[in-house]
């Protein structure tokens, strides 16, 4: 099975956390409620997590053979996956911060995948690697949710994964609300950036996945409806993230929409997209635009090494305003971004699998 059609909105996801981290002040973005819906990064990488355990089950559920499932070929996937490129990114950053005083520390839990867990490091190096971190513990859960999910109903399950859905809905609401809560401290680090405050929505993605190989009748009558869901989900999805402040004036207290809030509506989102044959799919399935959505991850990944560079180069010697310059490092990050893709990411994810003789190719390739 191939859903060549969600590759792109990778593509899309990845853009807004440009936007967000370097062109906010870029035109079109000096339109306020415009501006809130490009520069939504940090709730795309929230569609990220959801998108990835959708993903997942796709590629590795499979009640009928319980036994072809390989933890180890699985694992080794996973690390040709995301490891070679992270490890570039974050040795590009570190060359610049090899005089940091705890530049030690940083670059062990960088390496190690672990800074997330510890909240002052959660952004340290190339900051991006947060998500990383956080996508890690998840490559590491996925096989012993599968293990449960092939061990007990599916209804019991999906009550377990709403429990944590919601509780971690109300842990971060109240935190965030809480006396002790300021931008950029720990707490605050803490509720955006630790594994087990974004946990909820790869549970979430990997048991509608499971419904959705699972439960076909089902899927069958939301195909019906794939293009008109797909358009209301957008626009609703639009509409909260462009009016998030004013729905936080009207309830009386801060809402944050980064850490599952939005799930129901983007996994709604995902499933009419993936059962779409329309010309919605027809579009998002072009071979440049998948090409696009392949290459997200080094776009997410190499920004903020380009940038420093960009910095140094381009913007240091050439007078341009910061409009033209912002949409000039993008486009030049893009250019990298596939040519990354292409040349160093594809053939090193190769080479990594190759080491494991008989590794089984996963269904799906573009698992994010």
């Amino acid at each position: 099975m191939r859903l060549d059609q969600i590759t792109f909105t990778r593509f899309i996801a990845a853009l807004t956390v440009v936007f967000f981290h370097y062109g906010s002040q870029a035109f079109p973005l000096t339109i306020p409620y415009l501006k809130n819906v490009v520069t939504a990064g940090p709730i795309a990488v929230n569609y990220f997590y959801l998108l990835s355990g959708f993903i997942m089950a796709i590629a590795y559920y499979q009640p009928s053979n319980k036994t072809a499932f390989s933890s180890k070929q699985y694992w080794l996937a996973r690390f040709a996956r995301i490891y070679p490129v992270y490890l570039i990114a974050l040795l590009l950053i570190s060359i610049g911060k090899l005089k940091h005083p705890d530049i030690g520390t940083a670059l062990f839990l960088n390496l190690t995948l672990l800074q997330s867990w510890i909240p002052q490091y959660a952004l340290s190096l190339n900051s991006p690697g947060w998500s990383l971190s956080v996508e890690a513990f998840f490559y590491l859960c996925f096989p012993f949710i599968l293990w449960v999910i092939y061990r007990s109903s599916l209804k019991k399950i999906t009550i377990f994964a709403l429990f944590i859905w919601l509780a971690t809905q109300v842990t971060h609401t109240l935190l965030l609300n809480s006396d002790g809560y300021q931008a950029k401290n720990m707490l605050h680090n803490f509720i955006y950036y630790h594994p087990l405050m974004h946990i909820n929505a790869f549970i979430l993605g990997v048991i509608v996945g499971v419904v959705f190989k699972d439960k076909p009748e089902i899927m069958k009558v939301a195909s019906r409806h794939s293009t008109t869901g797909i358009i209301l989900t957008s626009i609703t999805l639009a509409l909260f993230i462009a009016f998030q402040e004013n729905i936080s004036d009207a309830l009386g207290f801060e809402i944050a929409l980064t850490n599952g809030q939005l799930a129901p509506l983007f996994l709604l989102f995902i499933i009419f997209l993936s059962l779409n044959r329309g010309i919605i799919s027809r579009v998002f399935s072009h071979p440049w635009l998948v090409l696009l959505g392949e290459a997200s991850f080094s776009l997410y990944i190499l920004q903020r090494p380009v940038h420093g560079i960009y910095e140094k180069t381009f913007q240091k010697f050439i007078h341009l305003p910061e409009a033209l310059h912002f949409y000039l490092y993008l486009l030049i990050l893009v250019l990298i971004s596939i040519a990354s893709y292409k040349l160093f990411e594809t053939p090193a994810r190769r080479l990594i699998r190759s080491l494991t003789k008989g590794s089984k190719k996963a269904v799906i390739t573009q698992t994010g």
